[in-house]
């Protein structure tokens, strides 16, 4: 007869072992075998829809490209920029803004001809990225400099949306158009760009007086591809003033077709 004290397992024994079993296979039960969610939650999870493929075709590069033009033409006939231009500077940027409200005409009827419907309204992310900025910031500086930088900030822009679109351009014949519309925004920059500074300071970018970088400058072929930046506004407390950085449309600006 064997006494219990001498027995390897006990009854405390058993019941931890199989406390520990029992706890080992809850464990084991909860991390794994299972492929559903291991996070506890309440009521029911909402199904979420796909997003829908958005296709990037002709008609939406024209559609961009009017409320990029639309935009520019807004901005140029604001009157926080026309006060403060006189002369042949005024002259000057009412023919631009001219020139843009007619591009976003002759546009409408490649839209068209394209099972498309045309725009004539400014692009609001643009406006809201950087549009309404710098309109604000020449407002409060009231500065002729300050405005001519927009401009040609804005027509080295649209040149640069002309480039960016040709490269997604299926049509060959709506390359060429595209082509001919950026290089009349590549001459209105080059314009700009002498009238702010005559000669040779004008094919390259320096600083202006105070040391601020310019965006004086020639682009190559008919607009650059990099972003557009420009310091304008009244000075801070050091002497420097407000940095934009202008940008292309990307894919939360272009306008699809719904």
């Amino acid at each position: 007869m064997t006494h219990q004290k001498n027995s390897p397992i006990s009854r405390r024994t058993l019941l931890r072992s199989g406390g520990a079993v029992v706890a080992s296979g809850v464990v084991l039960a909860a991390c794994g075998g299972s492929t559903g969610n291991p996070v506890t939650r309440i009521g029911e999870q909402p199904e979420s829809e796909p997003l829908s493929d958005a296709k990037v075709d002709d008609v939406v590069l024209l559609r961009t490209a009017q409320s990029v033009e639309k935009m520019v033409a807004d901005i140029l006939s604001d009157s926080r920029i026309t006060s403060v231009l006189s002369g042949e500077k005024a002259t000057l940027v009412a023919a631009f803004a001219v020139a843009h409200q007619r591009h976003v005409s002759n546009i409408a009827p490649l839209v068209t001809s394209r099972g498309g419907e045309p725009v004539n309204e400014a692009n609001a992310k643009l406006m809201t990225a950087y549009g309404n900025t710098v309109l604000d910031l020449i407002g409060e500086s009231k500065e002729q400099e300050d405005a001519l930088t927009a401009v040609l900030g804005l027509e080295t822009l649209v040149a640069a949306t002309y480039q960016y679109s040709l490269s997604l351009t299926v049509e060959p014949a709506l390359r060429a158009d595209m082509m001919r519309l950026g290089a009349q925004s590549s001459r209105h920059a080059a314009v700009l760009a002498q009238l702010k500074n005559p000669g040779t300071k004008g094919f390259a970018p320096g600083t202006d007086e105070e040391g601020n970088p310019t965006v004086a400058t020639l682009p190559t072929a008919f607009g650059a591809l990099n972003s557009v930046q420009i310091a304008i506004g009244p000075p801070n407390e050091v002497g420097l003033r407000t940095n934009v950085l202008m940008d292309t449309p990307s894919l939360n600006s272009l306008l699809y077709v719904s």
